[in-house]
């Protein structure tokens, strides 16, 4: 068999790919498609089994390079690298069927559960077979899928007990600042073990509960700028508090009723500290920062201040974050920026309402992309920041598509991979119609 006849067969694989995702199966492309492929399938094995293998993000028949400029031959083996298969044999007596069940299965969502081997021989796929690679990036890979799942959960369930904590508040009057503290301990132990997830879980939004979930991340980017300033961890439990508190002056207020939005706004600060100030034990930081940060770097905000008032460090901290996030918070609640135009945001508000040298330690612990940020690349393919890299032009990506437009799921370190691809454009996901938080 001559290097066309495996290019031949190859592009037409991929082309097929595509046919199969852009196309029903009962329109003239599909069917074309899978005829074509059909007869170089059958051009290709006619000398005996016809083998593939995928190093390095390059095809090979046997041990001979295949040319990625050759049409599709880089996305098939995008694809194939992404399912993790090293090298897949057909045999003679392919059919249709075969061809079309192998199709289906590579436009599967890669991932540490999707066996192509096993999915095929579940299809009784019997003239195909796949080995897969099988060494240690598979079973990081499967890692870190678990802890994803596991830090999925953890917000979940830190979003339930600030649900019970708010209730609480309620019913009682005043919070149980014990229980507060116990949430933001709970994220801060996975903070200090991987901050860049921790950062990824900040991006996780809802339309009923939007409160909630603005609390817990402006506490999470709160964790982020303490961090960056080198406060310990009790500091940090202690700030993490204030931030989860910061907005509580709120459950004193009928959120759906549209006529008290312009009272909510201007009072909340001062109810919040009035509510916290209930509280019979435990130092007064929370209901302090509740009633300064809306205040601004030199107290010339709300509610008024005396001339020359500095509020407190943490006040000008969660200002930030507070700020941060609402810049990318979904409307009618925020802003709904790209977190890089979002960034940008804060540093031209530092001329007035945000205190300069902790919005620039917020920048500098976010990057230039920061986590959560959606990039398309120099080769098409998109990607969403999961976390910095050594450079900060130079993240590193989960990937969400590859350069022909398929899904992909995938890590890329930019800066560690030796690739020559680099980003060209921000990417905003509704546009994709993705969830960022469904990524990261």
């Amino acid at each position: 068999m001559t290097d066309q006849t495996a290019i031949a067969f190859a592009s037409n694989l991929s082309g097929a790919r595509k046919a199969f995702s852009l196309y029903p199966p009962t329109h003239p492309r599909h069917e074309d498609s899978l005829n074509t492929l059909l007869i170089a399938a059958r051009n290709a094995t006619a000398a005996g089994p016809f083998t593939m293998n995928v190093r390095l993000g390059r095809l090979y028949r046997d041990s001979a390079v295949l040319p990625d400029d050759a049409p599709g031959l880089r996305s098939l083996a995008t694809c194939l690298a992404a399912h993790q298969v090293e090298s897949i044999t057909f045999f003679p007596g392919l059919a249709e069927h075969d061809l079309a069940e192998l199709i289906e299965v590579l436009g599967l969502c890669p991932g540490p559960t999707v066996d192509v081997a096993a999915e095929l021989q579940a299809r009784g796929v019997v003239v195909i077979s796949v080995q897969r690679l099988v060494d240690e990036t598979i079973e990081e890979a499967e890692e870190r899928e678990r802890r994803r799942a596991q830090d999925h959960a953890l917000y979940s369930r830190l979003v339930g007990a600030l649900r019970q904590l708010v209730a609480q508040t309620n019913e009682s009057g005043a919070p149980d600042l014990t229980g507060a503290a116990t949430i933001v301990e709970s994220m801060l132990g996975r903070f200090m073990e991987d901050s860049a997830a921790v950062l990824g879980l900040a991006t996780n939004r809802s339309a009923t509960e939007a409160d909630l979930y603005h609390a817990l991340n402006t506490m999470i980017y709160s964790l982020g700028i303490g961090s960056g300033l080198g406060l310990s961890p009790e500091r940090l439990t202690g700030l993490g508090v204030a931030a989860l508190m910061h907005d509580i002056g709120k459950v004193a207020f009928d959120r759906s009723d549209a006529r008290v939005q312009e009272r909510l706004r201007l009072m909340h600060p001062r109810i919040g500290a009035e509510i916290l100030a209930r509280v019979s034990e435990g130092d007064r930081l929370a209901m302090l920062v509740a009633y300064e940060h809306h205040m601004g770097p030199d107290g010339r905000g709300w509610p008024m201040s005396e001339p020359g008032f500095v509020p407190h460090p943490y006040s000008r901290i969660v200002a930030v974050a507070d700020r941060y996030d609402r810049l990318t918070m979904p409307a009618p609640e925020g802003a709904e920026l790209t977190p890089d135009r979002a960034v940008v945001q804060l540093l031209r508000e530092t001329q007035g309402t945000l205190d300069v040298t902790l919005t620039r330690v917020f920048v500098r612990e976010m990057g230039v992309f920061p986590v959560g940020c959606m990039v398309r690349l120099s080769d098409l393919s998109v990607g969403i920041v999961c976390a910095p890299g050594r450079d900060p032009l130079q993240p590193k990506l989960r990937l969400v598509y590859g350069p022909d437009g398929l899904t992909a799921a995938q890590e890329a370190d930019l800066d560690l991979d030796g690739s020559d691809l680099s980003i060209v454009e921000i990417v905003q996901p509704d546009d994709l119609r993705e969830t960022v938080s469904e990524h990261l």
